[in-house]
């Protein structure tokens, strides 16, 4: 079991899908990745892309985002998902989809989000720069967005964002570029 590490939500347990294909973030990484995010969640739509359990977009909920999207391809990660969703209460909030990455990102071209966590199959690498540029094309991200890509490896900076900050736990590096 997983839980929600701060905020509102504060200790409340959440499910990881039961599936090998998802890899849940942990509390300890979570907890930092919050901790340096701590100002830039407040107030935001979030996008739960590759979500898993929701943790991170449910986090982001407990720490006064507005509202999270979650978006994922696998069945028992959409419904491990909605169940959380429903155990927390925060169904008025959230909208989850059982879709892959570029249907969703087709299907809501119209709409604009300040916190986007990827957390895709650590081997497909080329679809961070794939997201981030559908949606600088689409002008999907708000005006101080925010995108955290967690990986095997450390991106690189980018020009488009005013800001840039890696992070490493473990095997695990998060790479955080704000705009």
């Amino acid at each position: 079991m997983l839980r929600i590490i701060a905020g509102k939500y504060r200790h409340l347990q959440i499910k990881a899908p039961d599936v090998d294909s998802t890899r849940p973030t942990t509390d300890k990484v979570r907890e930092a990745l919050m901790s340096a995010l701590s100002f830039d969640i407040a107030n935001k739509d979030v996008l739960d892309l590759f979500a898993g359990s929701g943790a991170l977009g449910l986090e982001s909920l407990s720490r006064g985002a507005t509202s999270c999207v979650f978006v994922d391809t696998n069945l028992k990660a959409y419904k491990t998902i909605k169940e959380n969703i429903k155990n927390i209460k925060v169904s008025e909030k959230t909208e989850v989809y059982l879709q892959d990455y570029k249907t969703f990102l087709n299907n809501n071209k119209n709409r604009k989000f300040g916190l986007v966590f990827l957390d895709p199959p650590y081997k497909e690498k080329k679809i961070y720069d794939e997201v981030i540029d559908f949606m600088f094309e689409n002008d999907m991200l708000s005006e101080n967005a925010v995108i955290v890509k967690e990986c095997d490896v450390h991106f690189q900076e980018d020009e488009r964002f005013s800001k840039y900050r890696k992070y490493k736990y473990g095997i695990i590096h998060v790479s955080v570029y704000w705009r």
